[in-house]
This record gives C-alpha cells, sequence and structure tokens, in this order.
C-alpha cells in the first residue's frame, strides 16, 4: 500500500515537472496515473493540474470537468474552486459572444438581403420608368404622326378646295363671256331691228 501510494506520488511529481518543462505527453500520461491514486488529496491535487493542461491547450470543458471533479474529491481545494469560477465565466462569455456573432451574422444577412430586394425593386422601378418613357415617346410619335396626317389632309382638303374655286371661277369667266356675247348679240340685233324700222318708216312715207 505505501510502495503504491509513494508510486503515485511518483507519477504525481514527474507530472508536475513535465508539465512545467512544456513536455505535455508525459505530463498527461504521469497525471492521469496520479489522479487514480487512492489518495483523494493527491488525485484532486493531479485532476487539477490536468485541468491547468487542458486549459493551456485551450480545451474549456474538458479542464472545467476536470476541475469540479477535484473539487469533488477535496472540497478544501481553494485554488480548484477558483478556476473552476473563473473558467466558467469564460465559457459563459464565449457562449454569449458566440450567440451575439450569431445575431450579428444573421442581422448583417437580413441587411444584405433587404438591400438586395431594395436594389431589385430599384431596378424594377427603373426598368417600369424606362419602360413608361418608352411607351411615353411612342405615344408622342404617335401624336406627332397624328398631327402630321392631319396637316397632310387640311392640306389636300385645301388644295382641293382651291382647285374646285379656280374650276368654278374659270366657269364663272365663261359664263360672263357667253352672257356678254349674247349681250353684245342682242344689241346688234336691237341695231338692225332698228334699222328696219327705220327703212320701213322711209318707204311709206314714199
Amino acid at each position: 500500500m505505501k510502495n503504491r501510494k509513494k508510486d503515485d506520488g511518483a507519477q504525481f511529481g514527474l507530472g508536475v515537472t513535465a508539465y512545467q518543462q512544456k513536455d505535455m505527453e508525459t505530463a498527461a500520461r504521469a497525471l492521469n496515473n496520479a489522479m487514480n491514486s487512492d489518495d483523494k488529496s493527491l488525485a484532486s491535487k493531479a485532476m487539477y493540474n490536468l485541468g491547468n493542461m487542458f486549459r493551456d491547450q485551450q480545451k474549456m470543458e474538458e479542464s472545467l470537468a476536470l476541475y469540479r471533479k477535484a473539487i469533488e474529491l477535496d472540497p478544501t481545494d481553494e485554488d480548484a474552486k477558483v478556476n473552476y469560477e473563473l473558467l466558467k465565466q469564460v465559457l459563459q462569455q464565449q457562449e454569449q459572444q458566440q450567440q451575439q456573432d450569431k445575431q450579428n451574422q444573421e442581422q448583417d444577412q437580413e441587411k444584405q438581403d433587404q438591400q438586395k430586394q431594395d436594389q431589385d425593386s430599384e431596378g424594377q422601378d427603373e426598368q417600369n420608368k424606362n419602360q413608361d418613357n418608352q411607351e411615353k415617346g411612342e405615344d408622342q410619335q404617335q401624336s406627332q404622326s397624328e398631327k402630321e396626317e392631319e396637316k397632310k389632309e387640311q392640306q389636300h382638303s385645301q388644295a382641293k378646295k382651291d382647285e374646285t374655286q379656280a374650276q368654278k371661277t374659270d366657269k364663272q369667266m365663261q359664263a360672263e363671256a357667253i352672257l356678254n356675247a349674247l349681250k353684245d348679240q342682242e344689241k346688234i340685233n336691237q341695231k338692225r331691228q332698228i334699222a328696219k324700222s327705220k327703212s320701213r318708216k322711209l318707204e311709206k312715207d314714199w
């Protein structure tokens, strides 16, 4: 029994020395042997030192579990209690930070999605605006074409009216010429009748 206890003590001493010399493989093996000791105080110290080693290696969950076991074996180990509480706070802060980071990532993703949605909406608005401008341009072009067509029709109508007026004027001139000719002929006829009448008178007097 004494030899076993002595061996456990030697393993503990070897583990601590190796840990101080940064020989983690030897330290882990020796301290694992020591933590199985029947001496609860020695086993508690071995677990405490293993907890420190895992903490240095950023194996926080394993370190916290070893500190808790060390306290269970030796409730009077103040160093184990202090390290346990400090590490517990660190893990809580890390968890909170992870949750905050996750929340920030979700918010960033939502922001990016919203920006993309806004850009898509702006793009659609711009497309609708361009389409409206195009339709407006087409309407203006159609309106201009209709105005030009209406102007052509007015010009054609005016030309036809002028032509009709010119034809009417020609007909009036022809009618006036005929009328004047008839008047002239009537005057000639009247003169002839007067001449005949005078001639008859002369014959009668004679």
